[in-house]
């Protein structure tokens, strides 16, 4: 009974505080669904515009692969894209694609300035490793060797675990080959090896590795793993079935020899270091499919 009559003076007390506080109330219930409304508009319009800038980007024909020449006038229509459609997924995927164009069109410092406008613009980007990868490979093409290895450097630190590292390691290595670093390019290639041997990248790094070796033999010497300094003797194997028999003795011997494992090196020799890095980077964005209307 003392609970009931103590929920009625409770809910008699509130009634009260709402009759003199109603002005206040009303207040506050049209400022929250101001709020509300407005983080609707916004979220909606974001996704109209992320939308439109995206179909623009699929309206941009693009060659199938980046190993094909771009056609004229490509990479102006993915600048237009950033520009018109800027802060947007689509827009910062249309600003790399429009770097990349112009590095293919051997434009190498004009795609080195848009490269830089992107890690500026988009510094959160998950592409922005691939935008200073592109920094670097745009001062390779243009002669700017020390630049270029700092940069690639710095790109190693920074972003050691991301899917440019190993084309990172690769064109690093190639630099200091034409720099007369041979030990640091050895390490840079044989990490690629070891890391893995099977991929194309990989195997690129085994050549490259067996060409450096054989110019500078040094190498292999100081780099090889230690050596056991004595060898274990023969494994013995006897046949027990004879043993305790009158059969006459056949108890074979069987001399298990270390194992040698050779490698032979390709038959491919290339020039490293001779020519700058003029490849794009492999996982550059690709223009979203065309979004269906409804």
């Amino acid at each position: 009974m003392d609970a009931q009559q103590t929920q009625s003076d409770s809910f008699y007390h509130f009634l009260g505080w709402l009759e003199v506080n109603k002005r206040k109330v009303m207040i506050w219930a049209v400022a929250v669904l101001v709020v509300v409304i407005v983080t609707i508009a916004v979220i909606t319009y974001q996704k109209q515009k992320e939308q439109r800038a995206s179909e623009a980007l699929s309206n941009v024909h693009a060659p199938a692969t980046s190993a094909t020449a771009p056609p004229p006038g490509i990479a102006d229509a993915y600048l237009k894209v950033a520009k018109e459609h800027a802060g947007t997924h689509a827009g910062s995927r249309a600003l790399i694609l429009a770097a990349a164009s112009r590095f293919q069109e051997g434009a190498y410092a004009d795609a080195q300035k848009l490269y830089e406008q992107f890690t500026r613009d988009y510094p959160e980007s998950r592409w922005l490793p691939l935008a200073y990868f592109g920094v670097a490979s745009t001062m390779d093409a243009q002669g700017k060797t020390a630049d270029a290895t700092k940069q690639f450097e710095q790109l190693r630190r920074q972003f050691p675990n991301d899917a440019v590292a190993e084309e990172t390691r690769l064109a690093l290595g190639r630099l200091y080959e034409a720099q007369n670093r041979p030990a640091d390019a050895y390490k840079l290639y044989d990490e690629l090896v070891k890391g893995n041997p099977y991929s194309g990248l990989g195997s690129e790094a085994g050549v490259r590795l067996a060409d450096l070796v054989e110019k500078h033999p040094e190498l292999a010497k100081t780099n090889q793993p230690p050596m056991m300094t004595t060898m274990p003797p023969p494994l013995m194997l006897t046949n027990p079935m004879a043993q305790g028999t009158n059969r006459p003795n056949t108890n074979r011997t069987i001399q298990i020899r270390p194992m040698t494992n050779t490698m032979q090196r390709p038959s491919t020799n290339l020039n490293a270091g001779s020519a700058p890095l003029t490849t794009l980077p492999s996982s550059l964005p690709t223009n979203p499919p065309v979004a269906a209307k409804p």
